[in-house]
């Protein structure tokens, strides 16, 4: 995976967020402007631009609610990964960041969104301090003395012991839930690292236990 930097926009121009995972030194302020402009631009001929290319860089685009979101990776990495990861991010922020934060009428500190970092290098695979290395965490429950899940956590969990592997229809089907709810469900556990997501080549996806997890259940 080689995601080089994120940045996560105002339609305007405004930088909400920027990680670099790369030495590249390019003006922040400058390439959010450009990008804006290259969203905006698009958007004139009622299309979503989701990437586009350089000679050595992809630059892959998610509008959400008037927010931009936009990871830079290299021409090698699959592109409708990298849209889906942005697309998740995008419920992420929306989930963190409700719309009062945008419409209090108040001054928005620019720090508060950096709490969306752990969610970037979660999705992502990154942790700073290993260099776009793919990270293995014990789960937060391994430090706790007890833990326990609601009722559609019980059920998710005793289904996915089951079957291993399953998607998001399956959740959908056998939780009888909605297809937001199932997302909401799944980044929760995730958060928890309850469960793992498996992303395939063609931008499917699966769940499974985090080992940890399944070796609990043994």
């Amino acid at each position: 995976m080689g995601l080089k930097q994120i940045w996560i926009l105002e339609e305007s121009g405004t930088c909400l967020f920027h990680k670099k995972y790369d030495n590249n030194t390019n003006d922040e302020n400058l390439v959010s402007g450009f990008l804006s402009a290259v969203n905006s631009f698009v958007g004139i001929f009622d299309v979503e631009i989701k990437w586009i290319e350089t000679n050595k860089f992809r630059f892959v685009f998610k509008m959400s609610n008037h927010i931009i979101f936009v990871a830079c990776t290299d021409t090698l990495d699959h592109a409708p990964l990298t849209y889906k990861r942005l697309v998740r991010i995008a419920d992420q922020f929306h989930l963190l960041f409700k719309n009062e934060v945008f419409n209090s009428g108040d001054p928005i500190p620019i720090d508060i969104f950096r709490k969306i970092e752990p969610t970037v290098s979660r999705i992502f695979g990154l942790t700073e301090e290993e260099n776009q290395s793919t990270f293995f965490k014990q789960p937060i429950i391994a430090n706790s003395p007890k833990f326990q899940f609601n009722s559609n956590e019980a059920r998710l969990i005793s289904f996915i012991r089951y079957k291993r592997r399953v998607t998001l229809t399956d959740i959908i089907q056998y939780l009888k839930i909605s297809e937001r709810d199932a997302e909401e469900l799944i980044n929760l556990l995730e958060q928890k690292q309850y469960l793992q997501r498996f992303e395939e080549l063609d931008g499917s996806e699966r769940f499974g236990l985090h080992p940890f997890i399944r070796s609990i259940f043994r």
